[in-house]
């Protein structure tokens, strides 16, 4: 019996080994929506994908199947459901995909997040002390930002 177009002995293999994915996976971390088949949409977070797959950090419900666009990408993939952990969720691609556009594209550079942190400090300089704190934490939360997709970036 085949299921996916694999053999059960295949499946069988597969369950046997820590890394049961059929393709590698690449980290993204990128924003995206789950279109759902009746119109609605749900935001999520896309934290890694493969050419036959991703996972998911989803802030709402999702259907079992649905249509997922990736910020900064044109192009709706068709997903379904393969598991799901809390928020979490895997999805398996009903096409595989070619990555490439995928992860090269960024939608902001880090150099104009750090003009971001040097305007705050700049500005802070020059007006009032409850000014100047809220222009600061700015400044940190910027800096986050920052250390947050190099890490993702690895």
């Amino acid at each position: 019996m085949k299921i996916d177009g694999h053999t059960e002995a295949e499946i069988d293999d597969r369950r046997k080994l820590s890394e049961r994915r059929l393709s590698s996976r690449k980290k993204l971390f990128r924003a995206g929506k789950a279109l759902w088949p009746n119109g609605d949409a749900t935001a999520c977070i896309v934290h890694n994908v493969s050419a036959t797959g991703a996972k998911l950090e989803a802030f709402g419900p999702i259907p079992n199947s649905f249509d997922l666009v990736v910020d900064g990408d044109s192009i709706r993939l068709p997903c379904s459901v393969v598991w799901r952990k809390a928020n979490l969720i895997g999805v398996r691609f009903q096409v595989e995909m070619d990555l490439a556009p995928l992860l090269h594209v960024r939608t902001k550079p880090i150099g104009g997040f750090r003009q971001y942190v040097e305007t705050c400090e700049s500005l802070a300089q020059r007006v009032s002390p409850s000014d100047r704190e809220i222009l600061l934490e700015m400044a940190k939360a910027w800096k986050r930002a920052i250390r947050l997709i190099r890490a993702n970036e690895r």
